[in-house]
C-alpha cells in the first residue's frame, strides 16, 4: 500500500530563464503535466528567505490568546480556537501587496510598528507573485490563452497566511487541517521542518506528500480548475498531526480573484471534445457559498454545486 509518494520537482531558480527559450518550453511542459496528474509540483525557488520571515512571525502565535482574539478582522488578523479544528491557528494579510496593508497588520501586534517585518513580508509576496504569474502564464501559453494573461493579472489579489499546528493530546484527533481543496486560483506553500500534510489519491486512499526542506508547493485551486474548463486538477489534501510531532508551522501565498471579477472561462477551451462545465461565477461568492450549509453538504462537489452546468 502506498503510503507516500514524491512529486515533481520543478526549477525555478534559473536566473536565465527567458520567455519562448528552449528551457521556458521544456520548463512549461513539465508545469502543465504536473498540473494535470496530480494538480501540484514541487518547486525549487531561491529568491526568498521564508525561514527567517517565519522566525519574525511565530512570536505573534505566543502572544496572549485574549489580545491575539482581539486582532481578528476580515481583511487581517488571527484565527483560532475553532473546536472544529483545534489543531490550528493562522494568521492572515489579505490584499499584502496593496499600499500600507503590510504596516497596518504589522501595527496591529506590534503597537510601535515593525519596519523589519513590513520589508520582509514585501518582499517575500512580491517574489511569490512573481513566481506564481510565471507558472500561471506557462500553463495559458499551453492552453493558446495567452491573450488573458493582463486580465488575468489585474483581476487577482494576494493572500498571505501563516499556519500552525500544536500536536494533539491522546484524546485528540490529529486532523490539523480537514480535507479539502483550495478554494482559490493557486497556493505556494512552505512548510517549516515538520511534515503532515497528505494528498488524497483517485483510490480513496491518503499518502504524505514528501518535498524538501527547502522548496515550496504549488497546488491549483477550485478557481483555476474551472476557468481551465476542467482541464487541471484540484487535489484534495489534508493536514495530519500526531502525538510524536513537533509543532507545525508553514507559510502559505494564496492568488484569489478580486470580489465582482466574474471568472469566466474562455471561449477558446470550449468545444465538441471540451463541453463547458462551469458556469460564469464570483470567486469571493464561491467561496461563501462553501462555508453555508449548502456548501458544507456538497463537499468536495462544492465548485460542481455552486456553478457546474
Amino acid at each position: 500500500m502506498e503510503k507516500s509518494f514524491k512529486l515533481s520537482t520543478l526549477d525555478f531558480c534559473n536566473r536565465e530563464l527567458k520567455l519562448g527559450s528552449h528551457e521556458w518550453n521544456s520548463l512549461r511542459d513539465e508545469v502543465f503535466k504536473a498540473f494535470q496528474e496530480y494538480g501540484c509540483f514541487e518547486v525549487m525557488f531561491d529568491k526568498v528567505k521564508p525561514r527567517a520571515l517565519h522566525e519574525e512571525m511565530k512570536e505573534i502565535f505566543d502572544f496572549p490568546l485574549e489580545f491575539k482574539m482581539s486582532k481578528s478582522s476580515t481583511m487581517f488578523g488571527y484565527l483560532g480556537q475553532n473546536p472544529a479544528l483545534p489543531l490550528y491557528e493562522r494568521l492572515t494579510i489579505q490584499d499584502v501587496l496593496s499600499h500600507g496593508v503590510a504596516k497596518k497588520f504589522a501595527n496591529l501586534f506590534w503597537p510601535d510598528g515593525n519596519p523589519i517585518v513590513c520589508d520582509m513580508v514585501l518582499s517575500y509576496s512580491k517574489q511569490l507573485s512573481m513566481l506564481e504569474k510565471t507558472i500561471r502564464r506557462m500553463v495559458m501559453e499551453i492552453l493558446g490563452v495567452e491573450k488573458y494573461i493582463e486580465e488575468q493579472n489585474e483581476s487577482s489579489n494576494y493572500v498571505l497566511i501563516f499556519n500552525k499546528y500544536r500536536k494533539p493530546t491522546r484524546d485528540e484527533s490529529g486532523i490539523g487541517l480537514a480535507p479539502h481543496t483550495d478554494k482559490n486560483i493557486l497556493t505556494i506553500l512552505f512548510q517549516i521542518q515538520v511534515n503532515g500534510l497528505q494528498i488524497q489519491r483517485d483510490s480513496g486512499q491518503w499518502v504524505d506528500v514528501e518535498f524538501s526542506p527547502n522548496s515550496f508547493l504549488v497546488l491549483v485551486g477550485d478557481v483555476f480548475k474551472a476557468w481551465t474548463n476542467g482541464r487541471l486538477y484540484s487535489p484534495i489534501h489534508r493536514v495530519l498531526m500526531s502525538e510524536k510531532d513537533e509543532e507545525r508551522f508553514s507559510i502559505g501565498f494564496l492568488t484569489f480573484p478580486k470580489e465582482g471579477y466574474l471568472v469566466n472561462v474562455p471561449k477558446e477551451l470550449v468545444d465538441e471534445d471540451h463541453p463547458l462545465l462551469y458556469k460564469p461565477f464570483d470567486g469571493i461568492k464561491y467561496i461563501q457559498f462553501y462555508k453555508s450549509e449548502a456548501g458544507q453538504r456538497a463537499g468536495h462537489d462544492s465548485l460542481k454545486a455552486y456553478c457546474g452546468v
